[in-house]
């Protein structure tokens, strides 16, 4: 998707736009990187409140020769200890840097100033000209003020990841800015990762002085889930900007695309419920996930979907308790049985004679009356349930899909 990525030891995510500066001769260059307060390492102050430090810097060189840096030291200051675990796009460092067009490469980098924990990444980007008939790139956006003439500096707050969840969010905001005063509209286009059209439509940008500038709100029912390129053009006109944008299901639910959903949800979800999602049209999906979401929900007046939470959070720890050689633990019978039923409520292993390899292991729970064995035959780890097990967890399994 060309942007700034970075998982653990601190993970975060990075996107750069380019608008237009006083003259064709130089580009905005617009960095924006989005992480989580609990990538941050917070200290408790004397009033209770909560303070970390970050330092980041960004800097633009050609042929190892630096061209551009900004770096910046700042504080985070919450009132809670609940806000320092947050994992959603908390906080959004952005800087500006004027270049002139060309090829570049940008490195980024972040540091958590009380474990001194750092992430770097390096791209190579090409900062266009952006002469009289051209458009900037289209920014996701969380706030922006339309600028009216190329003089004046950006007034946005960038959404660096791009990213909306589906069943909760109606549309997806960019900032998009035309440099002529032309009235003609602007034709947008949507396509997904294999090229296939999504929507299409016009629009018209306000004239705000020298250039026309306005946001365009992306329709979610239309883009489907997973990955989407924008493109915005004009007919005739020779030149076209895009980016990407990303449709999920939520920081909750950590699962890239609707066909890995679909996998992940066969220990949830009826089979009628999930021949559903399946059947549905790309276009359809986020439509069939809002009325899976609002079926399935226990307590629809919270934003969130508590028994979806609980379940993706018992598989990673299947995945982390019940690894098998090459095979997930989720998808082992110890982990699947976890996921379905949760922890046991006693868990032994029954002495058996010393010259069997044969272990096994007893699962209680003493709710339901149910009793499960696992054996080892091998001796080395792959556990199973016994044929009858088998049978009476299908049937529990069975009753609570019900």
């Amino acid at each position: 998707m060309g942007m700034l990525a970075r998982g653990t030891t601190l993970p975060l995510l990075g996107r750069v736009g380019y608008l237009a500066s006083r003259t064709p001769d130089t580009t905005h260059v617009v960095v924006g990187v989005s992480f989580a307060n609990s990538a941050l390492t917070f200290k408790r102050e004397a009033d209770n409140r909560f303070r970390a430090s970050y330092a980041t810097s960004v800097a633009l060189t050609r042929d190892a020769a630096s061209v551009a840096f900004e770096q910046a030291t700042e504080e985070v200051l919450v009132g809670t200890y609940r806000e320092t675990t947050r994992t959603d796009e908390s906080l959004v460092h952005q800087v500006v840097l004027d270049v002139a067009p060309g090829r570049y490469t940008l490195t980024l980098t972040l540091r958590d100033e009380a474990s001194q924990r750092s992430a770097e990444e390096r791209m190579a980007i090409v900062v266009p000209r952006l002469d009289p008939g051209s458009f900037g790139t289209p920014i996701p956006v969380s706030e922006v003020t339309a600028r009216g003439t190329r003089d004046s500096l950006p007034l946005l707050l960038m959404a660096p990841s791009g990213t909306a969840t589906a069943g909760r969010d109606s549309i997806l905001p960019l900032y998009v800015e035309a440099y002529d005063t032309m009235a003609a509209p602007l034709r947008l286009l949507l396509r997904n990762e294999q090229g296939r059209r999504l929507w299409e439509d016009t629009a018209t940008l306000a004239n705000r002085g020298t250039i026309r500038s306005g946001v365009v709100a992306l329709p979610l029912s239309r883009i489907g889930i997973g990955v989407a390129q924008f493109s915005v053009t004009r007919d005739a006109a020779r030149d076209t900007a895009s980016t990407f944008l990303f449709v999920g299901f939520g920081a909750d639910l950590p699962v890239a695309t609707f066909d890995d959903m679909i996998l992940y949800l066969r220990y949830y979800a009826t089979p009628f419920r999930i021949t559903q999602l399946r059947d549905a049209a790309p276009e359809q999906r986020p439509a069939a996930w809002a009325e899976f979401v609002r079926a399935t929900d226990p307590d629809p007046r919270t934003t969130a979907h508590e028994d979806l939470r609980a379940y993706f959070d018992r598989i990673s720890r299947a995945n982390l308790r019940f690894r098998e050689e090459a095979q997930a633990g989720w998808l082992s019978d110890r982990g699947r049985v976890f996921i379905a039923l949760g922890d046991p409520d006693q868990l032994f292993e029954p002495q058996l004679n010393d010259m069997s390899r044969n272990r096994q292991q007893v699962w209680v729970y003493q709710g339901i009356n149910l009793q499960l064995t696992f054996y080892d035959q091998t001796g080395t780890g792959r556990w199973r349930l016994t044929q009858s097990s088998e049978v009476r967890f299908e049937s529990e399994f069975r009753r609570r899909l019900k």
